[in-house]
Protein backbone atom coordinates (compact mmCIF):
# COMPACT_ATOMS: atom_id res chain seq x y z
CA UNK A 1 0.00 0.00 0.00
CA UNK A 2 1.24 3.53 -0.76
CA UNK A 3 2.32 5.35 2.40
CA UNK A 4 0.65 8.56 3.50
CA UNK A 5 3.78 10.55 2.62
CA UNK A 6 3.44 9.49 -1.02
CA UNK A 7 -0.14 10.59 -1.47
CA UNK A 8 -0.32 13.45 -3.98
CA UNK A 9 -1.08 17.06 -3.36
CA UNK A 10 -4.16 17.29 -5.57
CA UNK A 11 -4.96 20.42 -7.55
CA UNK A 12 -8.69 20.65 -8.18
CA UNK A 13 -8.92 22.70 -11.35
CA UNK A 14 -12.07 24.83 -11.21
CA UNK A 15 -11.26 26.84 -14.32
CA UNK A 16 -8.60 27.56 -16.89
CA UNK A 17 -6.60 30.59 -17.92
CA UNK A 18 -7.12 32.64 -21.06
CA UNK A 19 -5.65 30.86 -24.13
CA UNK A 20 -3.17 33.70 -24.72
CA UNK A 21 -1.94 33.44 -21.14
CA UNK A 22 -1.68 29.65 -21.40
CA UNK A 23 0.39 30.02 -24.57
CA UNK A 24 2.80 32.31 -22.75
CA UNK A 25 2.94 30.74 -19.30
CA UNK A 26 1.05 27.43 -19.17
CA UNK A 27 -2.13 26.92 -17.14
CA UNK A 28 -2.89 27.67 -13.51
CA UNK A 29 -2.04 24.23 -12.11
CA UNK A 30 1.46 24.55 -13.59
CA UNK A 31 1.90 27.96 -11.95
CA UNK A 32 1.04 26.46 -8.58
CA UNK A 33 3.53 23.64 -8.96
CA UNK A 34 6.23 26.12 -9.98
CA UNK A 35 5.44 28.34 -6.99
CA UNK A 36 5.60 25.41 -4.57
CA UNK A 37 8.86 24.01 -5.90
CA UNK A 38 10.24 20.76 -4.51
CA UNK A 39 7.96 19.83 -1.62
CA UNK A 40 8.86 16.15 -1.53
CA UNK A 41 5.28 15.24 -2.52
CA UNK A 42 3.92 14.12 -5.89
CA UNK A 43 1.21 16.20 -7.57
CA UNK A 44 -1.89 15.44 -9.57
CA UNK A 45 -4.35 17.74 -11.32
CA UNK A 46 -8.04 16.89 -11.63
CA UNK A 47 -10.06 19.05 -14.03
CA UNK A 48 -13.31 19.39 -12.09
CA UNK A 49 -14.77 22.15 -14.27
CA UNK A 50 -13.85 20.03 -17.29
CA UNK A 51 -15.94 17.10 -16.06
CA UNK A 52 -13.45 14.90 -14.19
CA UNK A 53 -14.61 13.20 -10.99
CA UNK A 54 -13.75 14.45 -7.53
CA UNK A 55 -11.13 12.32 -5.77
CA UNK A 56 -11.42 10.01 -2.80
CA UNK A 57 -10.57 12.20 0.19
CA UNK A 58 -8.41 9.39 1.61
CA UNK A 59 -6.26 9.32 -1.53
CA UNK A 60 -5.08 12.94 -1.22
CA UNK A 61 -2.29 14.36 0.95
CA UNK A 62 -3.84 17.81 0.56
CA UNK A 63 -5.90 19.78 -1.92
CA UNK A 64 -5.49 23.14 -3.66
CA UNK A 65 -8.58 24.71 -5.23
CA UNK A 66 -7.87 26.97 -8.21
CA UNK A 67 -9.48 30.15 -9.41
CA UNK A 68 -12.05 30.26 -12.19
CA UNK A 69 -13.70 32.62 -14.66
CA UNK A 70 -17.03 31.26 -13.38
CA UNK A 71 -18.85 32.78 -10.41
CA UNK A 72 -19.81 30.86 -7.28
CA UNK A 73 -23.30 32.35 -7.51
CA UNK A 74 -23.72 30.69 -10.94
CA UNK A 75 -24.20 27.40 -9.05
CA UNK A 76 -22.72 25.19 -11.76
CA UNK A 77 -23.20 21.46 -11.13
CA UNK A 78 -19.45 20.83 -10.84
CA UNK A 79 -19.15 23.69 -8.35
CA UNK A 80 -22.02 22.49 -6.20
CA UNK A 81 -20.55 18.97 -6.21
CA UNK A 82 -17.21 20.38 -5.06
CA UNK A 83 -18.99 22.41 -2.40
CA UNK A 84 -20.55 19.22 -1.00
CA UNK A 85 -17.20 17.43 -1.23
CA UNK A 86 -15.54 20.18 0.83
CA UNK A 87 -18.15 19.77 3.55
CA UNK A 88 -16.86 16.22 3.97
CA UNK A 89 -13.15 16.82 3.31
CA UNK A 90 -12.53 19.66 5.77
CA UNK A 91 -14.07 17.99 8.86
CA UNK A 92 -12.17 14.81 7.90
CA UNK A 93 -8.94 16.76 8.41
CA UNK A 94 -7.78 17.00 4.78
CA UNK A 95 -5.47 20.02 4.26
CA UNK A 96 -7.21 22.45 1.90
CA UNK A 97 -5.98 25.68 0.31
CA UNK A 98 -8.56 27.61 -1.73
CA UNK A 99 -7.49 30.37 -4.14
CA UNK A 100 -9.85 33.08 -5.48
CA UNK A 101 -12.87 31.04 -6.66
CA UNK A 102 -11.67 28.21 -4.40
CA UNK A 103 -11.52 30.64 -1.47
CA UNK A 104 -15.06 31.79 -2.17
CA UNK A 105 -16.40 28.25 -2.63
CA UNK A 106 -14.83 27.11 0.63
CA UNK A 107 -16.48 29.99 2.49
CA UNK A 108 -19.80 29.29 0.75
CA UNK A 109 -19.62 25.62 1.75
CA UNK A 110 -19.40 26.52 5.43
CA UNK A 111 -22.07 29.19 5.64
CA UNK A 112 -20.33 32.32 4.38
CA UNK A 113 -21.83 34.69 1.82
CA UNK A 114 -20.34 35.20 -1.66
CA UNK A 115 -21.51 37.87 -4.10
CA UNK A 116 -20.37 40.53 -6.55
CA UNK A 117 -18.40 43.20 -4.77
CA UNK A 118 -20.32 46.52 -4.78
CA UNK A 119 -17.12 48.37 -5.77
CA UNK A 120 -16.49 46.07 -8.73
CA UNK A 121 -13.20 44.60 -9.88
CA UNK A 122 -10.05 44.48 -7.79
CA UNK A 123 -7.02 43.76 -9.98
CA UNK A 124 -3.27 44.09 -10.15
CA UNK A 125 -0.73 44.18 -7.33
CA UNK A 126 -2.52 44.99 -4.08
CA UNK A 127 -1.44 45.70 -0.51
CA UNK A 128 -2.78 43.57 2.35
CA UNK A 129 -2.63 43.84 6.13
CA UNK A 130 -2.42 40.81 8.37
CA UNK A 131 -5.05 40.39 11.09
CA UNK A 132 -4.03 39.69 14.70
CA UNK A 133 -4.77 35.97 14.36
CA UNK A 134 -2.15 35.61 11.63
CA UNK A 135 0.61 35.72 14.26
CA UNK A 136 -0.28 32.20 15.43
CA UNK A 137 -1.29 30.74 12.05
CA UNK A 138 0.92 27.95 10.60
CA UNK A 139 1.06 29.61 7.16
CA UNK A 140 0.68 33.33 7.87
CA UNK A 141 2.86 33.74 10.97
CA UNK A 142 5.95 34.18 8.80
CA UNK A 143 4.45 37.11 6.87
CA UNK A 144 5.22 40.76 7.66
CA UNK A 145 2.42 42.94 9.00
CA UNK A 146 1.72 44.17 5.47
CA UNK A 147 2.54 42.45 2.20
CA UNK A 148 1.71 42.62 -1.50
CA UNK A 149 -0.18 40.09 -3.60
CA UNK A 150 -1.57 39.74 -7.11
CA UNK A 151 -5.36 39.81 -7.47
CA UNK A 152 -8.17 39.79 -10.00
CA UNK A 153 -11.76 39.23 -8.88
CA UNK A 154 -15.29 40.58 -9.21
CA UNK A 155 -16.88 38.48 -6.46
CA UNK A 156 -15.77 38.35 -2.84
CA UNK A 157 -16.56 36.65 0.43
CA UNK A 158 -18.94 39.30 1.71
CA UNK A 159 -19.46 37.50 5.02
CA UNK A 160 -17.13 34.91 6.52
CA UNK A 161 -18.43 31.62 7.92
CA UNK A 162 -19.14 31.92 11.62
CA UNK A 163 -16.24 29.60 12.50
CA UNK A 164 -13.69 31.25 10.19
CA UNK A 165 -10.60 33.01 11.56
CA UNK A 166 -9.70 36.19 9.66
CA UNK A 167 -6.03 36.33 8.60
CA UNK A 168 -5.65 39.26 6.17
CA UNK A 169 -7.58 41.94 4.31
CA UNK A 170 -7.55 45.44 2.84
CA UNK A 171 -9.87 48.37 2.31
CA UNK A 172 -11.51 46.85 -0.76
CA UNK A 173 -11.97 43.36 0.65
CA UNK A 174 -11.59 42.82 4.41
CA UNK A 175 -11.82 39.03 3.99
CA UNK A 176 -8.85 38.35 1.72
CA UNK A 177 -7.62 35.42 3.81
CA UNK A 178 -9.07 33.20 6.52
CA UNK A 179 -8.77 29.75 8.06
CA UNK A 180 -11.48 27.24 8.96
CA UNK A 181 -10.55 24.85 11.73
CA UNK A 182 -6.92 23.74 11.77
CA UNK A 183 -6.53 22.60 8.18
CA UNK A 184 -8.42 24.73 5.62
CA UNK A 185 -7.36 28.13 4.24
CA UNK A 186 -8.90 30.51 1.73
CA UNK A 187 -7.11 33.38 0.00
CA UNK A 188 -8.84 35.76 -2.40
CA UNK A 189 -5.54 36.82 -3.95
CA UNK A 190 -3.38 34.70 -6.28
CA UNK A 191 -0.15 33.46 -4.66
CA UNK A 192 0.58 31.44 -7.82
CA UNK A 193 0.76 34.55 -10.03
CA UNK A 194 4.19 35.81 -11.01
CA UNK A 195 4.64 39.39 -12.18
CA UNK A 196 4.57 38.16 -15.80
CA UNK A 197 1.32 36.24 -15.30
CA UNK A 198 -0.35 39.25 -13.67
CA UNK A 199 0.84 41.36 -16.61
CA UNK A 200 -0.62 38.85 -19.08
CA UNK A 201 -3.98 38.72 -17.28
CA UNK A 202 -4.36 42.48 -17.50
CA UNK A 203 -2.93 42.76 -21.01
CA UNK A 204 -5.39 40.33 -22.62
CA UNK A 205 -8.29 42.11 -20.89
CA UNK A 206 -7.44 45.67 -21.94
CA UNK A 207 -10.61 46.22 -23.98
CA UNK A 208 -12.91 44.64 -21.41
CA UNK A 209 -11.34 46.69 -18.63
CA UNK A 210 -11.54 49.88 -20.71
CA UNK A 211 -15.29 49.29 -21.18
CA UNK A 212 -15.57 49.39 -17.38
CA UNK A 213 -13.54 52.58 -17.09
CA UNK A 214 -10.40 50.78 -15.88
CA UNK A 215 -7.01 51.69 -17.30
CA UNK A 216 -5.11 48.41 -17.72
CA UNK A 217 -1.91 50.24 -18.60
CA UNK A 218 -1.93 51.99 -15.23
CA UNK A 219 -2.46 48.71 -13.38
CA UNK A 220 0.30 47.04 -15.40
CA UNK A 221 2.70 49.86 -14.57
CA UNK A 222 2.12 49.24 -10.85
CA UNK A 223 2.77 45.47 -10.91
CA UNK A 224 5.50 44.46 -8.49
CA UNK A 225 6.96 41.27 -7.04
CA UNK A 226 4.94 39.48 -4.34
CA UNK A 227 7.34 37.02 -2.67
CA UNK A 228 5.53 36.87 0.66
CA UNK A 229 2.20 35.92 -0.92
CA UNK A 230 3.89 33.47 -3.28
CA UNK A 231 5.63 31.70 -0.40
CA UNK A 232 2.28 30.66 1.09
CA UNK A 233 1.89 27.83 -1.43
CA UNK A 234 5.26 26.31 -0.55
CA UNK A 235 4.46 26.70 3.14
CA UNK A 236 1.11 24.93 2.66
CA UNK A 237 2.84 22.05 0.85
CA UNK A 238 5.46 21.76 3.61
CA UNK A 239 2.79 21.85 6.32
CA UNK A 240 0.77 19.22 4.45
CA UNK A 241 3.79 16.93 4.12
CA UNK A 242 4.52 17.21 7.84
CA UNK A 243 0.93 16.43 8.79
CA UNK A 244 0.94 13.37 6.54
CA UNK A 245 4.24 12.16 8.03
CA UNK A 246 2.80 12.55 11.54
CA UNK A 247 -0.29 10.58 10.53
CA UNK A 248 1.69 7.72 8.94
Amino acid sequence: MTSNTMKPITILKLGTANPDTIARHGDCDQWMIRAIGDSGQPYQTIDIAGGEALPDIRACAGVILTGSSAMVTDRHDWSEATRAWLREAVPAGLPVFGICYGHQLLADAFGGEVDYHPDGLEAGTIRLTCANASASDPLFAALPATFHAQATHYQSVMRLPDNAILLAGNGHDPHHAYRIGENAWGVQFHPEFSEDIMHSYLDVRRERLASQGIDAANLIAQISATPHARALLARFAQWTRQKNIEAA
